[in-house]
């Protein structure tokens, strides 16, 4: 099994942040893990607005050195997100949502949101 982790929850495996669950941390620690690019996207639209402090370069360099490997957005993807109900409108989580989907990939959140839809989850 592969995991698609949130950029919630990739943000939150990199600070060591005590949000993320003991059983999450146990997940990742044992199975391969991605990061879509949409998450390298969206930290760096939220450090260019000043809402994060991490600067995307760093987001994606840690990442990749925890271990992760970066999943790309395809057209395919993309047209997905058009198939998903309304429930949720971040473009980020619905395009994520739309990769798990896709890639037959866990998806791994602390959204409130994603277990309203239909994919493989597990709340962070």
């Amino acid at each position: 099994m592969r995991l698609l982790l949130d950029t919630q929850v990739m943000l939150w495996w990199l600070l060591d942040d005590p949000r993320l669950t003991a059983s999450t941390r146990d997940l990742i620690r044992s199975h391969d893990c991605l990061v879509s690019v949409a998450s390298v996207w969206e930290v760096a639209i939220k450090h260019r607005l000043g809402k994060l402090p991490v600067p995307p370069t760093l987001f994606r360099d840690h990442s990749l050195q925890a271990g992760a490997s970066l999943l790309p957005v395809l057209d395919s993807h993309a047209i997905e997100t058009s198939l998903l109900p309304a429930v949720h409108e971040d473009p980020f989580d619905r395009l994520m949502i739309a990769q798990a989907r896709l890639e037959g990939l866990m998806a791994v959140s602390a959204d409130r949101h994603w277990p309203r839809y239909d994919v493989s989850l597990h709340r962070a």
